[in-house]
């Protein structure tokens, strides 16, 4: 069953990748930005092990850099980083409710948009400060209503009641 399950989240993540190149493009010319992939490396990171989602997030981040001709390596970096502090989180005591969800998809999403202008400023390729204010204020709340469309999908459970009975066994 748990090789099962590993094989649903990967076909998952490359839904929900593939749904990110092809869907969120176009949205864009509306200022409707989405980030599935993000969402979906938290989801992981609150069902699984830090391991498996510091993977998903690393191959996860290279295939899309990859497919979008971004510098590559940097949205890898990026997921994996965010799995790995995700994960740190959640061993020093992050409960499992839906205000953690939401405060992590903010944070993350907040985190990401600075340190990737940052590091195309480092490149020197043009920032536009005006988008990047736009993206600041309205991509962490589109990526808080994925939640509730990627959460159930990875099964990741709103409260912290799996949790309580794992340590219970």
């Amino acid at each position: 069953m748990k090789i099962f399950n590993k094989v649903f989240d990967f076909f998952i993540v490359i839904f929900f990748l593939i749904l990110q190149v092809v869907f969120v493009a176009q949205l864009k010319l509306y200022y409707i930005n989405f980030d599935f992939i993000l969402v979906a490396i938290i989801a992981i990171t609150f069902k699984k092990n830090l391991t498996a989602a510091i993977l998903y997030g690393f191959f996860t981040g290279l295939v899309f850099d990859l497919l979008t001709a971004n510098i590559v390596g940097i949205s890898a970096l990026i997921f994996a980083l965010d799995a790995f502090l995700l994960g740190k989180l959640q061993e020093s005591g992050l409960k499992l409710k839906l205000v953690s969800y939401v405060l992590a998809v903010f944070m993350f999403t907040e985190i990401n948009i600075v340190i990737i202008n940052i590091v195309y400023y480092l490149f020197s390729y043009d920032i536009d400060f005006a988008s990047m204010g736009l993206d600041l204020l309205l991509k962490p709340l589109f990526n808080i209503l994925l939640i509730f469309i990627i959460f159930p999908l990875l099964r990741v459970k709103f409260t912290g009641e799996e949790l309580i009975e794992q340590q219970h066994k």
